[in-house]
């Protein structure tokens, strides 16, 4: 009987060796998996990195304005484009205000956003363009400004507006 106990204890000691020796054995496995993707993943953020180092950097953009701003811009005469977000017409806009933009003797112009948080001093019921100071301004749409020698010379709203964009932005061919 004493040997049927030892060859048990044996056999006992070999399936633990066995079992322990597979743990070890997955263990290895499951550490050379993470490292081969740690390291892949290393290597595909280093080439980001680079990427993002040889782009060029952040630009200040300078025709975008507040309302506040809008009559001491460094030019004597500029026109600003003060539009409502909401306005159907501001693709319309935009285009005519490009097409102006590229003429040779186009002069500077600007633009705000009428529902910038920043501009909502400048919102009312009704629309005030005589002016004495920038605070005393009120817009209620979509709006282009001409500023002359830190003044609003002109102004146009509407159908006016659309009107004199499509103008000023025809080519001297037409």
């Amino acid at each position: 009987m004493a040997k049927k106990n030892t060859t048990k204890i044996k056999k006992a000691n070999i399936s633990t060796e066995d079992e322990f020796g597979k743990l070890i054995k997955l263990i290895v496995l499951v550490t050379v998996i993470f490292l081969v993707f740690y390291g892949i993943t290393f290597l595909v953020n280093r080439e980001k990195e680079e990427e993002e180092e040889t782009s060029s950097g952040a630009q200040i953009q300078y025709d975008n304005i507040l309302i506040n701003d809008l009559l001491t811009q460094p030019n004597d005469e500029y026109y600003v484009m003060v539009y409502d977000s909401d306005d159907v017409y501001n693709v319309l806009y935009q285009t005519y205000l490009g097409l102006y933009a590229s003429k040779e003797d186009a002069i500077r112009y600007y633009t705000a956003d009428l529902n910038n948080p920043f501009n909502s001093s400048f919102v009312g019921e009704k629309a005030n363009f005589e002016i004495k100071t920038i605070k005393d301004l009120k817009l209620n749409a979509s709006t282009l400004l001409k500023i002359k020698d830190g003044k609003i010379k002109e102004h146009y709203v509407g159908e006016k507006l659309k009107e004199y964009l499509k103008e000023i932005s025809a080519s001297e061919e037409d």
